[in-house]
């Protein structure tokens, strides 16, 4: 009878942590890339980490009907600087009234007034949109009458 000779215990547990090691880094390099390219994405959708956790809202408000003017108070509770864009009337019987605020920023922890010039009485609603798609506010005509 020939004996056989087979591999030794020890280099076939050296051959089986290579293996494994080896495809332990090919799945890393992958997920890796992966992981990269949806937090890029999710980046793109909402802003960014520069929107992260920013929120801000109108402290006060008045409407000045002889010179058709919007008077706001914001309040940036948050270290995140705000852009704001634009401020969007809803009226009952006419298309909404876009104003647009270009380099109007409110900084991070700050409170500012704003006044919105050429505003017509009577709007139902109003929205402030900011640079961030998800951060802005509504409020409605009673609230700055």
């Amino acid at each position: 009878m020939e004996k056989r000779k087979g591999m030794s215990p020890l280099i076939a547990a050296v051959v089986l942590i290579a293996a494994t090691m080896t495809i332990a880094a090919v799945i890393a390099f992958w997920a890796s890339g992966f992981v990269k390219e949806k937090l890029t994405e999710s980046e793109s959708i909402t802003g960014g980490s520069k929107c992260f956790g920013a929120e801000f809202n109108l402290r006060s408000g008045s409407y000045d009907s002889s010179t058709k003017s919007l008077h706001l108070i914001l309040d940036n509770r948050k270290s995140v600087d705000l852009q704001i864009k634009n401020v969007f009337l809803i009226y009952s019987d006419e298309p909404v009234a876009t104003k647009t605020l270009d380099n109007t920023t409110l900084k991070g922890n700050e409170i500012k007034d704003f006044t919105i010039e050429n505003v017509d009485d009577g709007f139902l609603t109003g929205e402030i949109k900011t640079q961030c798609p998800d951060v802005s506010i509504y409020f409605t005509y009673s609230q700055v009458t």
